[in-house]
């Protein structure tokens, strides 16, 4: 039986928890079975919490067995990318430099999430830092896709992502400052949202006027339980946004799309704007027909698809230079001093950092306050942006594309052409499966909703995952 409930969703899996009909030992114990078989081939994994797992879930049982626990999340495995500290757990953050760093503090959003009695798995691979689109570093091969091994999970969450994927888990954390919760979704065919900037708060993180921490799941109600644990204003975060966890009560579940948009925003029908570029290379046709095919879906049931244009301009300067400055600062005299233990990407984001001067950054931070601006003029007229979440499918590993559809771009993150200006706006988005090319790699539809509508983006989701089933699609080889 435990075997058939691999691929359910957390909440089904929680219900079996706490209802005794499976325990969280064999859970627990199935899920890092399949991590040692499958995982030498992915590198979903920096570090296995296999003894503490273990025992953790065992404990779990114990007082499953005796009715006396709390947590929404009780018992339930799960994975944390090791970008986040976790009090006494190898934390590495993808880093030669930290490989044997142990945590001794608990970064808040996973506070937030030990609150509600999860056992921890292990930690996600990612690449050092964070700094890049897919996950490379020198602690470890290349993280792949379980659809293709030949090709990259994506980043930097790219190990949340193949996890995921492969049935190593049913929730996994990931965190995005420039797409990295986006990116790994699409490569691996799951569900991830970014929240809205400060909807998550993490005092920790160097650079959260961009990045936020945010769910990957098979499955968009298990999305939706994350966020009601991570969401909420904390004064330890001077980005945190002033506002409550979200709550999706029953009936939000209940209510038909229809239903909820009339009686959330007193209208029927949504105006999406779709852009297939941002001013810049345009996506491969069957990434362009897949999405469309998923936003039909919508336009059938009455919603108004526009076609536009919008060149955001030359942003990805502006972005990568916030983006570099900001973990710089914090590993300024290790790198002047271990410049060896840091990966080749990471030499050449401090490099660039080390050259920025006050000015560029001034201009940057302008930049961005701009791409802001533009965005919130966008959804006075449209209620949703929807856009591919990647130009292409995945590539092979160690191998970005230079060029995409005749344009050169930047080799570390010129492929993220779609992700990134949304961490420029702040506002939140989700990539949707939408689908598959001719060689059977996922492709990933991104929706973008105004500030502080996740609600609207995870009910929209629901819908579309209600038609396409999206679940239902497995690696032929991690297939219970």
């Amino acid at each position: 039986m435990i075997q058939d409930i691999i691929f359910k969703s957390a909440k089904d899996q929680i219900k079996l928890l706490h209802s005794k009909q499976i325990s969280s030992y064999e859970l627990t114990k199935t899920y890092l079975d399949r991590i040692e078989k499958y995982d030498d081939e992915l590198n979903s994994f920096l570090y296995i919490n296999k003894k503490n797992a273990l025992e953790s879930a065992k404990k779990s049982d114990e007082s499953i067995s005796k009715n006396n626990f709390t947590g929404k999340l009780f018992g339930l495995p799960m994975a944390i990318k090791d970008l986040t500290a976790i009090n006494g757990m190898q934390t590495t953050y993808g880093s030669l430099l930290t490989k044997d760093n142990i945590a001794n503090y608990d970064a808040l959003p996973f506070k937030r999430i030990k609150k509600h009695g999860p056992v921890i798995l292990g930690k996600t691979n990612t690449p050092e830092f964070g700094l890049m689109g897919h996950t490379e570093n020198l602690l470890k091969d290349h993280c792949r896709t379980p659809w293709d091994p030949k090709k990259t999970a994506g980043g930097s969450s790219g190990g949340a992502g193949s996890a995921i994927a492969a049935g190593f888990c049913s929730i996994a954390m990931g965190g995005d400052a420039g797409g990295s919760i986006r990116i790994p979704s699409s490569y691996n065919g799951i569900f991830g949202i970014k929240p809205t900037q400060g909807r998550v708060p993490n005092p920790s993180s160097t650079h959260n006027f961009i990045s936020q921490n945010g769910p990957m799941t098979r499955y968009v109600e298990d999305a939706a339980l994350i966020l009601e644990i991570i969401t909420g204003f904390s004064s330890e975060d001077p980005s945190s946004l002033n506002k409550p966890p979200m709550k999706f009560e029953n009936e939000f579940w209940e209510n038909s799309l229809t239903d909820y948009l009339q009686k959330t925003y007193s209208k029927n029908i949504l105006h999406i704007a779709w852009l297939d570029n941002f001013g810049h290379a345009k996506p491969d046709s069957e990434i362009k027909t897949k999405c469309l095919d998923t936003l039909s879906i919508l336009e059938n049931e009455g919603h108004a698809i526009t076609h536009i244009n919008i060149d955001f301009g030359e942003i990805f300067n502006a972005w990568h230079n916030l983006f570099s400055v900001s973990t710089y600062t914090n590993y300024i005299n290790e790198y002047k001093n271990n410049k060896n233990l840091f990966a080749w990407y990471t030499q050449e984001a401090f490099e660039n950092a080390k050259n920025i001067s006050a000015s560029e950054y001034a201009q940057s931070i302008l930049t961005l306050k701009k791409v802001q601006l533009k965005f919130s003029e966008l959804f006075q007229k449209y209620d949703l942006i929807a856009s591919p979440t990647m130009p292409t499918t995945a590539f092979n590993v160690g191998e970005p594309p230079q060029e995409i559809n005749g344009e050169k771009v930047h080799p570390s993150w010129g492929f993220c052409l779609y992700s990134f200006p949304i961490n420029l706006s702040g506002a939140p988005a989700v990539n949707i499966p939408a689908g598959f090319d001719s060689h059977g790699l996922p492709i990933g539809l991104q929706i973008i909703a105004p500030w502080q509508q996740e609600k609207q983006l995870i009910k929209i989701s629901h819908f579309l995952e209600s038609i396409i089933n999206w679940s239902q699609y497995i690696p032929v080889k991690y297939q219970v």
